[in-house]
Formats: C-alpha cells, sequence, structure tokens
C-alpha cells in the first residue's frame, strides 16, 4: 500500500484543492506567454503538504526529508518535489559542495568515484534518519510533474544508494553517470549536485492522482479582493507558537570553545582526584546574555528576573535558588528533561534527577550530547568539534520552539547555517 493510500480520503481531497487554488493563480508567475503549464512553488508544496495531513516540515538548509509523517505508529520521511513534464527526467536531489574536493580527488577512477559519491549521499540520509528517527526502507518521494493543465501527483521509494551493485558508469567533462540497479544517478561537476532519475517504469513507483488546473486569467483582482475580505473584514489571528534560535559555537569568539559547549566533555574531571575523562557526549548549548535580553520571555514569564534572584542568593546555602527546568521534544520522536544553569543561566542542557530513560539510566548530560553529536552529526570518538566542522555538516545553530502558553516542553531541530546570527539580528532566518 503506498503512503498516499494511508491517508483519509477527506485529507487527499483537501490536499489536492489547494493545489488547484495554488495552481489557479499561475499567471502571477508569467513572464511570457506560451503553453499554459500551471505553476507551482516547492515551498508552498512543502508547507501545503504538512498542513493537509498533519506533518511535521523538517527541511533545514537542502536536509534529505522535506516532511516527517507519523502513520500507525511508524515515521515516514517524505521528500517533496515538483517539476514540468511527466516524461521520465534527471532532477536534482542533494547538494554535496562542501565535499567537492573529497569527490573531485577520485574522477580519474569510475568506480571509486561512484563509491565515493554514493557513500556520501548514503551516510548523509542516514544522519537524517538518526536526526528524525526514521527506518531505513519506509522513506518515499512525493512529487508532482505538471504538464498544460494538469498536474499529476506519483509517489516512488526513497532508499539508499546499494554500494555494493555501483555499475554503468558514465563519464563526460560535465557529468557522471551511474546506477545501482533501482535507480540512475548522476552528478555536475560544476555545481556539486546528485541528481536521480524519476522514471514511472523504475523500482516502486506509482502514478497516484491525475487532476485538471483551471488557471485564472486575472488572478490580480482575485488577491486583492481575497485580502479585502480578510484582512479589512476580520481580525488578525495571532501566531500559538514562538520560536528562537541559539549558537552552537561561542557568540562571543565566533568558534567551539575547545573545552566547554560542544567540547564540553573535554573539560578538566569533575573529580579533581581523578584522571578520568568525562563522557563523551557531555555537552551543552551555550546561551549568551544578549540572548536571555532579545528574549526574556522565552523560556520563562521573565528569566532576568531569576537570573537576579539566583545571583542574589548565591553563597546561601540554607535556601534553593529557583530552576528553569523543562522537557525538550526531540525531532526523532523522544522527549529527554533538559534545564538551564550556570551563571546567567548560560548553559543549555539535558540532565534530571528523578527521571530515567527506557535502559533504566538516569538522565544526565548526555542525553542531549547523545542525539546531537552521535546519533545525527556522526561524532564517534574524543575529536574536537569546530565550526568549520559544523558548517561541512551544514548547521551551526538549532531552532527552538513551543506553544505560546506552554513553558513546559520545548522542541529542538537544527537550524541552516547563519540562523542565530538572523535572529540576533531581526533578519530573515536562512534556508
Amino acid at each position: 500500500m503506498s503512503i498516499w493510500e494511508q491517508y483519509p480520503l477527506e485529507q487527499q481531497e483537501e490536499y489536492i484543492k489547494f493545489l488547484q487554488v495554488y495552481g489557479a493563480l499561475t499567471n502571477l508567475f508569467r513572464q511570457k506567454k506560451g503553453d499554459l503549464i500551471p505553476y507551482l512553488d516547492s515551498k508552498y508544496q512543502e508547507t501545503i503538504f504538512a498542513k493537509t495531513f498533519n506533518g511535521q516540515n523538517v527541511d533545514i538548509g537542502n536536509t534529505p526529508h522535506d516532511i516527517l509523517s507519523v502513520l500507525g505508529g511508524k515515521r515516514i520521511g517524505i521528500g517533496l518535489k515538483t517539476w514540468m513534464g511527466s516524461k521520465p527526467s534527471f532532477q536534482k536531489v542533494m547538494q554535496l559542495k562542501r565535499y567537492q574536493e573529497e569527490i573531485n580527488e577520485h574522477r580519474n577512477n569510475e568506480e571509486d568515484l561512484a563509491y565515493k559519491i554514493s557513500s556520501i549521499r548514503n551516510e548523509r540520509m542516514i544522519s537524517d534518519y538518526e536526526r528524525l528517527g526514521l527506518s531505513e526502507n519506509d522513506n518515499i518521494y512525493h512529487y508532482i510533474t505538471r504538464d498544460k493543465g494538469i498536474f499529476t501527483i506519483n509517489e516512488c521509494a526513497y532508499p539508499l544508494i546499494d554500494i555494493n551493485n555501483l555499475k554503468e558508469f558514465n563519464s563526460t567533462k560535465t557529468a557522471f553517470t551511474w546506477t545501482d540497479g533501482y535507480k540512475d544517478y548522476k552528478y555536475t561537476y560544476g555545481d556539486s549536485q546528485i541528481w536521480q532519475k524519476f522514471d514511472s517504469a523504475k523500482y516502486n513507483t506509482l502514478l497516484l492522482r491525475t487532476f485538471n488546473v483551471k488557471i485564472i486569467d486575472d488572478p490580480f483582482s482575485f488577491l486583492l479582493e481575497a485580502y479585502i475580505n480578510i484582512f479589512e473584514k476580520s481580525k488578525e489571528v495571532e501566531e500559538d507558537t514562538i520560536e528562537a534560535y541559539l549558537p552552537l559555537y561561542s557568540y562571543r569568539s565566533k568558534q567551539v570553545e575547545a573545552k566547554s559547549g560542544l567540547n564540553a566533555w573535554n573539560a578538566a574531571p569533575k573529580n579533581k582526584n581523578s584522571d578520568s575523562p568525562r563522557p563523551l557526549n557531555e555537552v551543552y548549548i551555550p546561551i549568551p546574555i544578549e540572548f536571555h535580553n532579545k528574549s526574556p520571555e522565552f523560556f520563562n514569564e521573565n528569566i532576568i528576573d531569576v537570573i537576579a534572584l539566583r545571583k542574589a542568593l548565591k553563597g546561601n546555602k540554607d535556601i534553593n535558588k529557583p530552576e528553569v527546568r523543562f522537557h525538550l521534544q526531540l525531532p526523532n520522536g523522544k522527549k529527554i528533561p533538559a534545564l538551564l544553569t550556570g551563571d546567567n543561566l548560560k548553559n543549555f542542557q539535558s540532565g534530571s534527577n528523578n527521571e530515567y530513560d527506557e535502559n533504566g539510566k538516569r538522565y544526565g548530560q548526555s542525553a542531549l550530547g547523545q542525539w546531537l553529536l552521535l546519533d545525527v552529526l556522526g561524532l564517534k570518538e574524543r575529536k574536537l568539534v569546530t565550526k568549520d566542522w559544523l558548517e561541512k555538516k551544514g548547521t551551526d545553530s538549532v531552532r527552538l520552539w513551543r506553544n505560546k502558553n506552554d513553558y513546559s516542553v520545548i522542541n529542538i531541530d537544527f537550524a541552516p547555517i547563519g540562523a542565530f546570527e538572523a535572529f540576533m539580528n531581526d533578519e530573515p532566518i536562512p534556508e
């Protein structure tokens, strides 16, 4: 059974209606006359898919999956795409610019080149499995092809590349193609992109629905009338979610410090008489005081008051200092206890005095580091994290968000490079 068939029919029809509405506005975007092929913006497609099917938009700086959908307890990673023309064609699926030098070292050996590109692609896929709590074989591409007056919805398997069955290598000056027997792939040297051939005759590909799209001749008048009806005749609805961003590096030095933050595991042993190193994943995310000043109501009603009270009580052992504790919702479905610690509540970390994981182990400072460093970013040894290393992984910040009136649960996920700086400067967050 396809993933599409597992959604209720009412949701399928609503999704199609949203697509038809957007396609109807095609003349907003047309600069030249020609065949009336309806237009569809990929970001709109992501938003509507998540809204209609109760999914979560999990795309962060071109990560492999756009939407997380939970069906019958199973977590499904979905890549969304759209393009003109329903004939088989290659489409861009992954940017590998950060790996360009590594890949170019293998250009003289086609088999090694296919293996290198495929391995990097698989590593990034597996990293996203860990981030989102996905299994390997349940994920799909959901894509829409557009022809004159119609949209066609398709679905196909989204597997790892079978690196043990790479074959049919072909090189030109600009590109390299190969297959693993299931899917055909292409790598273009100029932009360091992996392309995948989408073909209805290939492995696990299904044509789901074809439907007409009527294009409005004058969409400008239509939008103006809609705007007047919505904003001049009704009150604006407030957002029910609040979001913020934190850096994975020091805001002052712009680097990941060697013995703090993501490298807290490298600090001196907690016991002065011990030579035992700290646990590998013992980390915290640094919170600059500038963040608290900008967003004093993100973690509680007014964190500046809490910081002041903690300072006033410093050294008084008879009175417990106020704490800021909450639960951290990871994108893989797990929820862990967390808190803010340190002077000026500058450390964002996991930890609990009385809560235990499924193995009976008390949650500690390593729980967040396990997901962040080991599971997702793949740091499996005592190697110092650097800002360059983070950026090669495609991130240097995390996004936090919570319901407007609920401080008890904070959601977390990675954010694109530059997200924290943009947040602090009130600039658009990079995509």
